[in-house]
């Protein structure tokens, strides 16, 4: 028994897996059927097999269902009596297609650990105190991280022209306000040395998937960014 996660969703099911070919695959259990792809791992586990590419509804079983990663899909068809009743044969992939399925299966857990790295961020803002010394909120999302290098560095172009020229930035969720250059210069260094680890930790897990062999070594990698202790400055 297996738990089954959506993408972009957080309720797991209990599900039983059965590979029926190269590109097809077949789960059986009380769980609503979605064409998003999804993760798999042992109960209590963190493993997160990716079957990100499975999204294609290949046929509707009575208790489950089959996808398939290359879009194709089960077409019903006539009964020939004539024909002989020739035993089903699991298909057996080529060393090549296994070889390749394994390069592509690297390939995705590098990019969820990327993905799964920004949602991070987006969901742990840091907490600081950089401005007027009062405790706020602020996102470090890596869009954030570049809008603020991009306002300090214009800010310094502005002040050759403008004595009076102003920086400004802003809490989560509030507008902005005027910074002096200390604080602003305070906060950009209380998020590099809180993001630094956690960017780290997803180069290191990046470094440790290219250097699998084997399936079994790549599906015991568990991607987990919450036990990263991301270090501030005070």
């Amino acid at each position: 028994m297996l738990q089954l996660t959506y993408l972009k969703c957080k309720t797991s099911y209990e599900i039983d897996f059965f590979r029926v070919s190269e590109n097809i695959i077949e789960l059986q259990g009380d769980f609503p059927i979605k064409s998003s792809g999804f993760t798999l791992s042992r109960p209590n586990q963190n493993d997160v097999w990716d079957y990100s590419d499975f999204k294609t509804i290949y046929r509707t079983l009575e208790n489950g269902v089959q996808f398939s990663n290359d879009e194709s899909v089960y077409i019903e068809t006539e009964p020939t009596p004539e024909l002989p009743n020739i035993p089903f044969e699991p298909y057996k992939p080529t060393p090549e297609e296994l070889e390749a399925q394994f390069q592509q299966s690297k390939t995705n857990k590098i990019e969820l650990s990327k993905s799964m790295l920004t949602k991070f961020l987006e969901n742990n803002p840091i907490h600081s105190t950089a401005h007027n010394s009062i405790e706020g909120v602020y996102s470090v999302t890596n869009e954030k991280q570049t809008l603020m290098v991009s306002q300090y560095m214009t800010y310094q172009i502005e002040k050759t022209i403008n004595p009076d020229a102003k920086l400004t930035w802003n809490e989560t969720g509030k507008s902005c306000e005027e910074w002096a250059e200390t604080e602003f210069l305070q906060l950009i260094l209380e998020i590099k040395s809180y993001v630094y680890p956690l960017v780290s930790y997803q180069q290191k897990l990046e470094e440790n998937i290219l250097q699998c062999t084997t399936q079994e070594e790549l599906d015991q990698i568990v991607i987990n960014y919450s036990s990263i202790t991301a270090t501030r400055v005070d």
